[in-house]
């Protein structure tokens, strides 16, 4: 029975440095993202442009810093690398076509502000993206 408790407490921390490190990685990804969709704006670039550049930049930082900082992902075969790759793109891919329909949908639609809106649609998008990156993208690789 101590052992099992153990055991619980360790998880418990684990997940906790992870969610501590997800939040960290997560508002640095989310600054580089809503960073350059604002200076993008700034120089007078269309806001769906500006968005998909911000998106792809965003993407990028958060699958390397998901990958070694967050997950701690060990990948020693290609195939598993690119699996994960797989995985992280489809998976992110669909968080960004949530985030850019979403901000058309906020800006054109119901008319809101395209910043304010880009703020808005991060929450949502930051608890799906740490949802699908713990349980889809960076699980444990079985050792065949």
């Amino acid at each position: 029975m101590l052992n099992r408790i153990h055991k619980l407490l360790a998880k418990l921390k684990r997940l906790k440095k992870e969610l501590v490190s997800y939040l960290i990685f997560g508002v640095l990804t989310t600054i580089l993202n809503v960073g350059l969709f604002q200076l993008l704006i700034i120089y007078q670039i269309d806001y769906k442009i500006a968005n998909l550049i911000a998106l792809i930049s965003a993407k990028t930082f958060a699958y390397l810093t998901n990958k070694i900082f967050v997950f701690k992902s060990k990948t020693p075969k290609v195939h598993q690398t690119l699996g994960e790759l797989l995985r992280f793109g489809i998976a992110r891919g669909f968080t960004g076509i949530l985030d850019y329909f979403g901000l058309i949908m906020l800006v054109e639609v119901l008319l809101f502000d395209p910043v304010i809106s880009k703020w808005s649609i991060q929450v949502i998008v930051i608890i799906l993206n740490y949802l699908m990156g713990k349980k889809l993208v960076f699980r444990k690789q079985s050792t065949y």
